[in-house]
């Protein structure tokens, strides 16, 4: 395995929060380096442009904590129903995500429409997002967790947008006990398809 480069993998962290935080048009080259204490020329040892960099902050930091956030591998005695209260549990107890939402929703919305390679990268992560809560739902219909009358894929797109809604409110307006309400509404209406 390559070893990793401290520089390169401070100017990845630092691209994470500052573009999570400030969003992509607000996040200037100057501001990253001066917040790593990088000169310019060490950037672009690494990275040739502003683009290179974001893109491989979301390949490298970004991606991975989506994985993290909705992995929805579950215990193999666990049903889908409690596997999805535990990932709401742990979601909601991360202040910075309830604060300022997902970051990849926020980077969807701000880039996706603008830039084709940038569109192309987010959707990919999108549907793999969404093919795996598919399959969860489907697994819960297969092992008679829920009835049949629930559509999996139609549900993963309802719960996915729904999660990203309450995430997406203004700082102002987020707090964990708003996170947790809103949850309970998806959770409730997962649950009058559950087969008791």
């Amino acid at each position: 395995m390559k070893e990793k480069n401290p520089t390169r993998e401070k100017l990845l962290d630092i691209t994470f929060e500052e573009i999570y935080i400030h969003g992509y048009a607000s996040t200037s080259i100057g501001s990253i380096l001066k917040k790593a204490s990088i000169p310019k020329g060490s950037m672009y040892h690494f990275f040739k442009s502003k683009k290179v960099l974001v893109i491989a902050m979301i390949q490298e930091r970004l991606f991975p904590k989506m994985d993290l956030f909705f992995n929805y591998k579950k215990e193999k005695e666990q049903s889908v129903f409690s596997n999805l209260k535990d990932t709401f549990v742990s979601m909601s107890k991360h202040k910075k995500l309830i604060i300022y939402g997902c970051p990849f929703y926020r980077l969807m919305v701000e880039l996706s429409p603008i830039d084709k390679e940038f569109d192309s990268l987010l959707m990919l992560k999108y549907n793999e997002l969404l093919l795996g809560l598919e399959t969860l739902f489907q697994e819960g219909i297969d092992n008679n967790e829920f009835s049949k009358s629930l559509n999996a894929k139609h549900f993963a797109e309802f719960y996915l947008s729904s999660v990203w809604g309450v995430l997406s409110l203004s700082p102002s307006l987020s707090s964990a006990k708003n996170f947790i309400t809103h949850i309970r509404y998806i959770l409730n209406t997962l649950e009058s398809y559950k087969i008791s």
